[in-house]
């Protein structure tokens, strides 16, 4: 059986080569089953090896089930897949699909407020479809229109928006509540990153536009 344990290391080494995660799991499950037949085989059998070898393919056996579940392909509903290509492209689609576990698809009616100025706003809005006008004392300073931002400088600074927003006609729009959405991000650093390239993106947009 000394031609198993040589096999295995091979496979071992080529473990170390390999880039792709899932392909250095798999190959150390194969490496691994190949020394579990040695210890069975061997006289007496090794049952102590054997039994830490049985633990250690079950883990790598539990993360290769783990990587194939996140590699499935992401299918987004068409008013997803049109949210994500308006604003969310630089994120992947599923750091996309975890975001929008926690939104909230709404409607607003024509001429309805849906950011009172000096108001604490516990929410953070995208606009889907539709538009609507940012307004300093009754009057129009911009014009928001889809994959735009609402509330984004609330989300970010913890204050009470400066102006009113209202919908200019009846618009779709996908929200996240401040909350939720902070706790979310703080547990997911590589996903806070993206949004705050989004969100500052928006900004930007919006400063030159201005």
């Amino acid at each position: 059986m000394a031609y198993l344990i040589h096999v295995a290391n091979v496979l071992y080494l080529l473990s170390y080569v390999v880039k792709d995660i899932l392909w250095l799991r798999l190959l150390s499950i194969f490496g691994g089953t190949l020394l579990l037949v040695s210890y069975v085989a061997a006289v007496p059998p090794a049952f102590t090896p054997l039994a830490w070898g049985c633990v250690f393919a079950a883990i790598n056996g539990y993360q290769v089930y783990l990587l194939i579940l996140e590699r499935r392909p992401v299918r987004l509903k068409e008013e997803e897949q049109r949210l994500y290509q308006l604003v969310f492209r630089s994120l992947t689609p599923r750091e996309f699909v975890k975001l929008l576990g926690l939104a909230r698809w709404e409607h607003a009616r024509a001429a309805e407020r849906v950011v009172e100025r000096g108001r604490e706003l516990d929410r953070m809005m995208v606009i889907v479809s539709g538009a609507m006008d940012v307004e300093v004392d009754g009057k129009a300073i911009s014009r928001l229109r889809e994959g735009k931002f609402v509330g984004e400088m609330s989300f970010v600074t913890g204050q009470p928006p400066s102006a009113d927003v209202v919908a200019t006609a009846e618009t779709r729009y996908v929200w996240w509540p401040r909350g939720e959405l902070q706790k979310f991000l703080a547990g997911n650093p590589a996903l806070r990153a993206a949004m705050q390239l989004v969100i500052g993106t928006d900004l930007a947009a919006k400063l030159r536009a201005a």
